[in-house]
């Protein structure tokens, strides 16, 4: 059975601590047969939640800790008191001692206690009925010769209070549980935990104040109104639903000496709430409530190569919580890596109070003016009674440079490239030539026809040799590079250095350990090596958005098992 107390409903929390500590025995002198008492008590907010045992001399713990709350309301004010008791057992005839009891700057004194032979407590004799009335009753009877009346039922009830009962799917409804009294309250407790079915249920902070509860009018007689807790929540379904009835265990306080105090036991009414649906429109995301919307970038200008942060940000009221992505985002000449979202957002009576941003990394590929495109959002507006749907204004980026940044690789040569320096002469050699020097006879042009024919066979035959060998290479990388890339890799996950360098780090590894790999290779490893490499460059082209140490980690560890399984 899930316990709420008073304390925690109604007492707010204190920015520094507020209490007092005593510890208190049941006797100074006991036998040694005897068993001693020890009760602590703390008084006030801010203490520990556990306390710790003293030390103790010539006795020890036979029983408890055992733990009780107790909050009093005696004439609309309330006070709150925990206690810990414990039994304790002498060990021996002499002197004995409970120690110093402590809990954050306060201290209880050390108690001195002595222990004597036998058994040091007088014996309580019982009083014979024989007319079999009640042994234990009210020892005033006999002296006021008659029997004093009983005292009448506690009045008190428990409620819970919808702040609307008709609400759209997604609308906030503040439910308050409180209850109203006339007698002294000692305990609060759910008998069993509330129910909430077809409801996105948060937690609200309980109210600041004074505890003295707030005066109520029921059936023409005063009460005393505490709210105990109060509930944020989202009709997640249309319909009829229904809150059912939640039952409490209320401890009621001693009045006198001789009144054990009792408990009793209360429900709240069923609550039932009408929910209606929401409109279908195009794009609509079911965000419900008050917003506002706005998109940036981190610079507007960029050189090419080296990346801008592009913030999409949605603020205001209502089930925010709800809205798990931005719009999508496309720029012409750019490549948009996928977003991070970001949340400041909070619990208030109204809905969730705060904004969530979406940041997408933009990495431009081309130079001159790009744009980014007006960014779209729906949310069924509460105020109005409709879906309304804002665009964000366009954002104009502008790429300067037209070479490879620092820090980029360079583009590796195509592999079919000749060379000036190869052994095949260049066509502008051979436009050099008149025509007239290849005036040959009939025989020598048959004969260097037929050494061509031969030298084209020779060249084909040497190029798939060197296609094959690089479908080799890349299959199987050679043992020195692979562990140079290994080495790499250990290196990007180990030492300290920046994100870019690292990421650059990992893809020279990867180049090392498994070439160019083509882009219409479907493989399970052409696949692994591609995402890594698209890892690779979100970390390096990202803002710096916090740490990155555990990405570049995991994406060098990542790397080092897929040049172990592959390479």
């Amino acid at each position: 059975m899930r316990r709420l107390a008073i304390a925690l409903a109604l007492v707010p929390a204190l920015a520094e601590a507020s209490f007092t500590l005593r510890s208190e025995v049941d006797a100074r002198r006991i036998g040694v047969e005897d068993q001693l008492q020890l009760t602590i008590t703390v008084e006030g907010s801010g203490a520990p939640d556990e306390i710790p045992l003293p030390a103790l001399t010539n006795l020890e713990v036979v029983g408890g800790p055992y733990q009780s709350t107790q909050v009093s309301i005696v004439n609309g004010r309330m006070s709150q008191s925990r206690s810990h008791t414990y039994a304790l057992q002498p060990r021996a005839v002499g002197k004995a001692e409970v120690g110093v009891v402590r809990a954050g700057d306060q201290a209880a004194p050390a108690i001195a206690i002595e222990v004597v032979a036998g058994s040091a407590r007088p014996r309580q004799p019982q009083r014979q009925d024989p007319f079999g009335m009640d042994p234990f009753g009210d020892p005033f009877e006999e002296m006021l010769g008659r029997r004093r009346s009983r005292a009448a039922a506690p009045k008190l009830l428990v409620e819970a209070v919808p702040s609307r009962t008709r609400l759209r799917v997604g609308e906030p409804l503040l439910l308050t549980y409180s209850l109203v009294t006339q007698a002294s309250v000692a305990d609060l407790q759910f008998k069993e935990p509330p129910q909430f079915a077809g409801f996105w249920v948060e937690d609200l902070e309980r109210p600041q104040g004074s505890p003295s509860g707030e005066a109520a009018t029921v059936e023409g007689e005063s009460y005393r109104r505490f709210p105990i807790l109060r509930k944020l929540l989202f009709p997640t379904k249309a319909g009829t639903l229904t809150l059912p009835a939640t039952t409490f265990r209320i401890g009621l306080a001693r009045q006198g000496f001789f009144d054990a105090g009792g408990a009793v036991e209360r429900a709240t009414n069923p609550v039932t709430i009408t929910v209606d649906p929401l409109p279908d429109a195009p794009g609509f995301s079911g965000a419900v409530g008050r917003f506002r919307t706005s998109s940036s970038l981190d610079r507007d200008v960029v050189p090419l190569g080296e990346a801008v942060t592009l913030r999409f940000r949605i603020e205001g009221t209502g089930n925010l919580k709800w809205i798990d992505r931005g719009p999508e985002v496309a720029v012409a000449g750019a490549r948009v890596f996928p977003p991070q979202a970001k949340s400041d957002l909070r619990a208030t009576s109204e809905g969730i109070t705060g904004s969530r941003t979406w940041e997408s990394v933009v990495v431009p590929e081309t130079s001159g003016a790009l744009e980014v495109p007006p960014l779209p959002f729906s949310w069924f507006d509460t105020a109005a009674g409709k879906i309304v749907t804002v665009e964000t204004p366009p954002l104009s980026l502008r790429v300067e440079g037209g070479t490879v940044a620092a820090g980029l690789p360079v583009p590796a040569p195509r592999p079919g490239a000749l060379r000036s320096g190869g052994s095949l002469p260049l066509r502008a050699d051979l436009d050099r030539h008149p025509a007239s020097s290849l005036a040959l006879p009939g025989r020598t042009l048959f004969a260097l026809a037929g050494l061509a024919l031969l030298l084209h066979a020779a060249l084909w035959g040497a190029g798939r040799w060197r296609a094959g060998a690089r479908r080799g290479a890349s299959r199987a990388a050679s043992p020195r590079s692979v562990r140079a890339a290994l080495a790499h890799l250990e290196r990007a996950g180990r030492e300290p250095m920046s994100k870019e360098q690292a990421a650059s780090l990992v893809e020279k590894a990867l180049h090392e350990a498994f070439g160019e790999v083509p882009e219409d290779d479907e493989s399970e490893r052409a696949r692994a090596v591609r995402a890594l490499l698209e890892d690779g460059r979100l970390v390096r082209y990202a803002p710096q958005l916090g740490q990155y140490e555990d990405r570049v980690k995991d994406l060098a560890a990542r790397a080092a098992a897929v040049v172990r399984r592959w390479a």
